[in-house]
């Protein structure tokens, strides 16, 4: 390490003093020690209650912390209103959700929205009221007296009341104002006065939060960039905002990168398709990196994502909800890393899969912590509570990721920040994400710091540069420390000082050491975002020294120019349908412009490539179109999803439709890709085309663009066509798109095309049962899309046009070698009334050979045609099968068609010894709520009523909740002892894996490789322990919790904290992992305070019905995994 003082030198005229500490490191600069870090609560003698971020005014150095009351109280999580999930998705503003509250919080609905909202204001009603009850905040926190810990907490703003009104999960000090992120807004506020309190507020961006979605999917990630502009984050909850210039941004079920300037003018959607990134974080180059939260799909992960202008993630909100049908997101192949095959052309894919309950996210500015930890990014896992670091480095046009390590675990952080001191500061929530009014900040850093450079740069921070001579802004701009250079930069800005940076611009990069190079690349490179700031905010920008900089020796000056330039433009291409390209007269400065960047697509960088693509579609000249196609020709696997994303947005921007179709002509794929790219950005129905390319993912993007999101309703009947004509017969994206176009359209023509479809033998047996469901909701389709889940209404059908459509071909389907296609056949004809002769039926019912599917739905054939005597004969011999589900299935025909009989049939079977319990459940089932629900069906109750303590564990909860519903005399109150038998693994199984509240995947896995390490394996929980113990680890998490995944945290008589992961007492002495991971003893009697050990995990009681419960029980009680031989 080497620093120099008093440094002078002179290039091109410029006189560059530094009389200031320059941090300069050697080159192989030590390997960081995650155990050098040490953590510390910052604020040991008070509560941050429920804090979600962190923000640092650098000149006092005190912490703003939003803070959060709303969230899943007032702020609804839908997977607690699942009955709303297809309203919520046919919101398309947060207007329309607000309309949708004003409707059902009334106090007329008080009693129905009992357990939707608190009467958090007691007035004993349940009501619009209640949601505008609490408010989020936002604190400031100091340390007034300078010891190194926070001694003050104020609120420094509240009232944030909106009844739709989300949680406080950004907050930002920039520049004396406090910026926060509250769907549906983003607030700037002041403190005008000094008293530490807001006084001034304003809404610079509205329109967020359209839906309800998940808790936790609002506003995050306020941070500054490297242009002065303000960055932010939205999860899936979307947005429909219209900017202060009159564009539209209408993506209601993306999640999105965001970004305005600090008056909220030149509002954008910076990139979209993303799930929910939390936070963000800019490296010393400006390149933006998040980490986006997975699904909670099995087998899902969480992604590490560069972001770039106008990008598409590929997510929806709508993919939420299609677990277990089919889901685009995963059975396309959207959530991971670049595939050259079977993936989207359209979209953006991760770097790699990262670390599960992404929160926090914070890059290095240069001097902070240690000289080894120079370069690094930093990132909690809060429901796990662990902190991880890694850099990046560049590969192609984009990025990988290096050098990553767990440097925590144990403590809960959500956001995280750098103080101006240089150490890493960040909020715990208290465990989890329960509203408890917990919450603490605490403080990371380094054993061995280096005070000096450090506390020069502490002082730089807090130094006003308005009072600042230009010449020693100058100087500042090489600085180690990026905080202390933007805020140079930030300086010269404000002052017009155009003339100072180009002459920066110039400095050489060829010394000798490369200290020197570094701080001259630094220079250059702020230099060249303060230019693109001036021109920014100028009625006639200056381009002249960027254009001089596109010829630079160094490539990433080349680089930064040219996406300097294209940064003036192009907002028009992040709406959500693209207008064709105006073209300008024939030479303006944008073709200058554009004629000196397309040499740029010939560049030895595919970084400098990239960028030089963007910046041609942002200007939107058409001569850039051709040479843009060239770009592509040779492109390698590395930089397909950048290179190629790149290239869509420059041809949506400059190419017009004729090129695009002509592209058709061409025999390269990935150009095909490009084609079908723009054109779907543009929603032009010339994508058609493409529905019959050489390649099946062409035709399959194609499909994409014409289907999905708002649809091409003028090109949807060449999709619909294709299903006839098209050779892509096996391939599930295009073929279950182009039967949906069918249904969509709804015409007679598109079902005789879908029957016919459904006919095929040499099709997927999947795609032929996905032909028959097409025509079974021909008559009323459904609301959420049968492909996509989008919401959709239809007006209803006349059903005749799908019998019309069947009919000729029925023969040939219940006569299918595949037993499948006759089931979903004889299916399809009972619902749409068309008779089926009933000698088949009963051939089929009565034969012990066919599928039980199929003999099931021959009884419900017979039944739906009234042939009570057929029916009888099969029923006879039904009741000897050996298989179950045929036996319940007759119990239930029996009991809508011969409610005498069925009554027989139940007691015979309650009495039965040898009857399954699925039987006897069905039984009791229907003696609640069926023909069979009578005096008679309440006489059999009441016996076994009388009688609990005989009725084997398995069918006590049904016998429970059937007497309840008849009000039966002594009715035991079902509760959860009658949940530990009884239950169906399969349909446990399904819940475990897709239930969208409950989420078990999301934290747990069952075998090796798939799901979570949130939560411990459970592949062997059935082996190791009991039932019980299975049951009250779902019903009541905190009182089982296993070694190692929950979270204490102590406060000793000492005036000391520690926290981490508990791992047991006993003997009176506490036993915890730290953060560090050194294994920590505590004597219980020196401990002062405690919180309890508290998991992530909600009790599932309060989320699923008992029956779900034991069907969960059962699941896991299955899981046997032997232990691996050490």
């Amino acid at each position: 390490m080497r620093y120099f003082r008093c440094l002078k030198f002179a290039i091109l005229g410029i006189s560059i003093s530094i009389s200031l500490l320059v941090h300069a490191q050697e080159k192989g600069k030590s390997k960081p020690d995650p155990k050098s870090l040490k953590f510390t609560k910052w604020t040991p003698d008070f509560e941050v209650p429920n804090p979600v971020g962190i923000s640092f005014d650098d000149k006092t150095g005190a912490a703003y912390v939003s803070a959060t009351e709303r969230r899943k109280a007032n702020d609804l999580d839908i997977r607690n209103n699942r009955d709303w999930i297809p309203k919520d998705l046919s919101f398309t503003s947060s207007e329309e959700k607000r309309a949708f509250y004003h409707e059902q919080f009334t106090v007329e609905n008080s009693e129905k929205n009992r357990n939707r909202v608190k009467d958090y204001n007691d007035d004993g009603v349940h009501d619009l009221k209640d949601l505008q009850a609490l408010s989020d905040r936002i604190y400031k926190i100091e340390d007034a007296d300078d010891d190194g810990l926070a001694d003050t907490r104020s609120i420094y703003a509240e009232g944030f009341t909106d009844e739709i009104a989300g949680i406080a999960a950004g907050v930002l000090f920039h520049e004396s104002d406090v910026y926060t992120t509250i769907v549906p807004d983003v607030f700037k506020m002041r403190d005008t006065d000094g008293d530490g309190k807001s006084d001034t507020r304003k809404s610079i961006a509205h329109g967020f939060g359209v839906h309800l979605a998940y808790a936790g999917h609002d506003m995050h990630g306020l941070t500054v960039g490297p242009d002065g502009r303000i960055y932010w984050t939205i999860g899936d909850k979307g947005l429909n905002v219209t900017s202060k210039e009159g564009l539209n941004f209408k993506f209601p079920n993306h999640g999105a990168v965001l970004r305005c300037v600090p008056d909220g003018s030149n509002f954008e959607v910076f990139a979209r398709g993303l799930r929910n990134v939390q936070e963000l974080a800019f490296d010393q180059y400006g390149n933006l990196f998040g980490i986006d939260n997975d699904s909670d799909n099995e087998g899902e992960k969480e992604r590490f994502v560069y972001i770039v202008r106008h990008m598409d993630a590929g997510w929806r909100s709508n993919w939420q909800y299609r677990r277990p049908d089919y889901n685009p997101w995963m059975a396309e192949n959207m959530s991971v890393p670049f595939r050259p095959e079977n993936q989207p052309g359209h979209i953006v894919p991760p770097i790699r899969l990262y670390e599960n309950g992404p929160a926090g996210l914070v890059f290095n500015p240069g001097t902070a912590l240690g000289p080894e930890w120079e370069n690094y990014f930093f990132h909690t896992s809060a429901p796990n509570g662990q902190q991880w670091a890694f850099q990046v480095q560049q590969k192609g046009a984009s990025f990988e990721m290096v050098n990553d390590m767990q440097i925590g675990n144990g403590i809960p952080i959500v956001g995280i920040n750098f103080g101006p001191d240089g150490a890493l500061y960040g909020v715990d929530w208290g465990g989890g994400y329960p509203l408890n009014e917990k919450g603490a900040v605490w403080k990371w850093d380094v054993e061995e710091k280096n005070p000096k450079i450090r506390d020069t740069t502490e002082k730089f921070l807090a130094e006003d540069f308005s009072e600042i001579e230009t010449s020693l802004l100058d100087d500042y701009l090489l600085l180690p420390d990026q905080r202390v250079r933007l805020k140079a930069q930030f300086e010269l800005v404000k002052r017009g000082e155009l003339e100072a940076f180009e002459k920066l611009t110039r400095i050489p990069l060829d010394a000798k050491q490369w200290q020197f190079r570094e701080w001259g690349r630094r220079g250059v490179i702020h230099a060249i975002w303060g230019i693109g700031q001036i021109n920014r905010n100028s009625d006639q920008p200056n381009f002249r020294s960027l254009i001089d900089l596109l010829e630079h020796d160094e490539a990433e000056i080349r680089t930064q120019a040219v996406k300097t330039i294209g940064e003036q433009f192009g907002a028009h291409l992040a709406v959500h349908e693209v207008s064709y390209p105006k073209q300008q007269g024939l030479f303006d400065e944008r073709t200058l412009l554009t004629r000196k960047i397309i040499p740029l697509l010939k560049d030895d960088s595919d970084r400098v490539k990239f960028h030089a693509a963007l910046a041609l579609g942002n200007l939107g000249i058409e001569e850039a179109a051709q040479p843009i196609l060239e770009m592509i020709d040779a492109l390698d696997d590395v930089n397909f999803p950048y290179l190629r994303h790149a290239a869509a947005v420059g041809l949506t921007g400059c190419a017009s439709t004729d090129f695009l179709v002509g592209v058709y002509d061409e025999d390269f794929e990935l150009e095909h890709q490009v084609a079908v790219d723009a054109l779907r950005r543009r929603a032009d129905p010339a994508v058609g085309k493409f529905l019959n390319a050489l390649t099946s993912g062409v035709c399959e993007d194609a499909a994409r663009a014409i289907h999905d999101d708002w649809t091409i309703p003028e090109a949807m009947p060449e999709l619909a066509a294709a299903l006839e004509t098209t050779k892509l017969v096996r391939s599930e994206p295009f073929i279950r798109r182009a039967t949906n176009a069918n249904l969509m359209l709804g015409k007679a023509e598109n079902a005789g095309r879908v029957a016919a479809f459904a006919v095929k033998t040499d099709v997927p047996e999947i795609l032929r049962l996905d032909a028959l469901d097409a025509l079974a909701k021909w008559t009323e389709p459904p609301v959420l899309d049968r492909v996509v889940g989008r919401h959709r209404e239809h007006d209803p059908r006349d059903p005749e046009i799908a019998r019309d459509a069947l009919r000729p071909r029925l023969g040939d389907l219940l006569t299918d070698q595949n037993t499948k296609i006759q089931t979903g056949a004889m299916a399809l004809a009972r619902n749409l009334k068309i008779d089926i002769d009933p000698n088949v039926l009963v051939a089929v019912g009565k034969n012990p050979q066919a599928l039980p599917a199929l003999r099931i739905e021959a009884m419900r054939g017979l039944a739906a045609q009234k042939k009570p005597a057929e029916l009888s004969e099969v029923l006879g011999q039904i009741w000897n099968t050996p298989q179950p589900e045929v036996r319940v299935a007759a119990l239930e025909v029996t009991a809508a068609e011969f409610p005498e009989e069925a009554l027989e049939k139940i007691r015979v079977i309650l009495e039965s010894k040898v009857a399954a319990f699925s039987e006897k459940q069905a039984a009791f089932r229907l003696l609640a709520d069926s023909p069979v629900a009578s005096e008679s069906g309440d006489a059999i109750l009441k016996n076994y009523v009388d009688d609990i303590k005989n009725v084997p564990a398995e069918i006590q909860l049904d016998l429970a909740e059937a007497a309840i519903a008849r009000k039966i005399e002594g009715a035991p109150e079902p509760d959860f002892s009658h949940t530990l038998a009884g239950g169906d693994a399969k349909a446990g199984e399904d819940i475990f894996m897709n239930h969208i509240a409950a989420q078990c995947i999301r934290c747990h896995k069952v075998q090796d490789g798939k799901g979570s390490n949130i939560g411990p394996n459970l592949k062997w929980i059935g082996r190791k322990k009991d039932r019980a113990y299975i049951l009250e680890s779902l019903v009541n998490p905190g009182a089982v919790i296993a070694s190692g995944y929950g979270t204490i945290s102590l406060t000793l008589k000492n005036g000391d904290s520690v926290a981490g992961q508990f791992r047991s007492e006993k003997d009176g002495v506490i036993e915890i992992r730290d953060p560090e991971g050194k294994i920590t003893k505590v004597k219980s009697d020196d401990v002062k305070e405690r919180t309890p050990v508290i998991t992530t995990m909600p009790p599932a009681g309060l989320i699923l019905q008992k029956r779900e419960v034991r069907d969960v029980i059962e699941y896991l009680a299955s899981l046997q995994a032997p232990e691996k031989k050490k």
